[in-house]
């Protein structure tokens, strides 16, 4: 037992220092942990410290701002107030004056006040006065009427208790008369009604004839009428007598005899008014048939001797146009004739001779030797698309620019136009049927195909 009582303790004491050693070590460690724990902490706190100590300085320059601040507004404050006191002093013044003023004026209102009330208390005093003498009038005034009346009413009384059988007399004899008058009158309406009636239908009847027969225009003439055909038909010895006297009543006065005079000459002008336009018409027609014989033969005979024309043109233009070029001394250069349908030049001349006049046989050799003629010099190329583009451009229309001229406008013989231009001139009126060129007045047309 003692042994394991000491086996006990010595475990019990073994144990007892492990845990010294355990406590030691313990304590060791978590005294180097919280040192470690503090240097880390100190290493981490040491921005916060800066930032706020940075702070604390922001925080002590703003008071010292703020101070600085406060003892500027204290002091405005001060002199502010101070002004206050020196205006609340003046507005205190003003005040003071403001209530002389009001209690001056109140004065002044309250003596008006008083004055006009004592005038009211002296003309109230008047009114009262005046109202009590009028009172004492009207009483007496009263008084008289009251005895006046009751004097009336008892003379009006004894008159009634007088007059009273009388009354009931008149009232019977105007009751009896009232009733004989009533009974006239519904037996005079009785009586009186169909004449009445009659009488009205006939007067209806004799307006509506009026109305109708004379105070209608149509009426009044539908019964002259009526009645002077009557009369003519019962009557005509009669009615020719009378239409001798208005004739012979008529013709008394000059103008009313030359009135009929024109009526009757006029009459017998309108009887023969159509056999005189009817011969004038015919004359109008021979005329038109003669000037369509007339033109026709002209015309004629401009298309048997249009060979003729144009062999004396072509030769008087050969001459024309060689004695030009012996001028000009260049043959090879054109002049620019005028693109309006008459070129200056002999070529375009030629051109349109040929088309307006045809060609015979006499004249071809001309066609030659003005055709050898041109050919003896050749022209540069330039030269001869130039000629060419005139050329073209002497073709076109001198209205749209367009289309080819393809119509000789006669009698001036311009080809100038193309179909579509033309139409549309001669749709115009008949004073602008007029050439573009010459400006003479357009009788006829005539196609061309080139």
């Amino acid at each position: 037992m003692g042994l394991v009582n000491v086996v006990i303790s010595t475990i019990g004491k073994c144990l007892d220092a492990v845990c010294l050693l355990l406590d030691l070590n313990f304590l060791i460690v978590h005294t180097v942990v919280r040192t470690l724990l503090g240097v880390i902490t100190f290493i981490n706190s040491l921005p916060n410290l800066l930032l706020a100590s940075v702070l604390e300085l922001g925080n002590f320059i703003v008071f010292c701002l703020v101070s600085m601040a406060e003892a500027t507004s204290n002091v405005a404050h001060s002199t502010v107030t101070m002004l206050g006191s020196l205006v609340l002093a003046l507005e205190g013044l003003l005040e003071s004056l403001k209530m002389v003023g009001y209690l001056s004026i109140h004065v002044l209102f309250r003596g008006k006040e008083q004055l006009c009330r004592g005038l009211l208390l002296v003309l109230e005093g008047c009114g009262i006065a005046v109202s009590l003498v009028v009172y004492f009038t009207n009483t007496v005034v009263n008084f008289a009427l009251i005895a006046t009346q009751n004097v009336y009413l008892a003379v009006v009384s004894v008159w009634q208790t007088v007059s009273s059988p009388l009354q009931k007399v008149l009232e019977l004899t105007l009751t009896s008369l009232t009733f004989l008058y009533s009974s006239l009158v519904g037996t005079s309406a009785f009586l009186w009604s169909p004449c009445k009636l009659v009488l009205d239908f006939l007067v209806s009847l004799v307006h509506m004839f009026i109305s109708i027969f004379i105070l209608n225009i149509y009426g009044l003439l539908l019964t002259v009428t009526i009645a002077v055909t009557t009369m003519a038909y019962l009557n005509p010895a009669q009615t020719r007598q009378a239409t001798v006297r208005i004739l012979d009543y008529i013709s008394s006065f000059p103008a009313l005899r030359r009135l009929l005079l024109a009526l009757h000459h006029l009459a017998s002008t309108l009887r023969s008014a159509p056999h005189v336009i009817h011969g004038n018409v015919q004359r109008l027609q021979r005329i038109l048939h003669h000037l369509y014989l007339l033109e026709r033969g002209l015309w004629q005979q401009l298309m048997r001797h249009s060979s003729q024309l144009g062999l004396v043109l072509r030769t008087h233009l050969h001459r024309y146009n060689n004695n030009r070029v012996r001028g000009d001394g260049d043959p090879g250069e054109e002049r620019r004739g005028p693109p309006d349908g008459r070129a200056g030049d002999g070529a375009h001349q030629m051109e349109m001779l040929d088309l307006v006049f045809p060609s015979s046989s006499t004249d071809r050799p001309l066609k030659k030797q003005s055709s050898s003629g041109k050919d003896c010099k050749p022209l540069p190329a330039e030269n001869l698309l130039t000629l060419l583009k005139e050329q073209e451009d002497r073709k076109k229309c001198v209205i749209c620019q367009d289309c080819t001229k393809t119509v000789v406008l006669l009698p001036c013989r311009h080809l100038c136009l193309c179909r579509d231009c033309t139409d549309i001139l001669l749709r115009q009126p008949i004073y602008q049927h007029n050439c573009p060129l010459c400006r003479h007045m357009i009788l006829n047309t005539m196609d061309v195909y080139l």
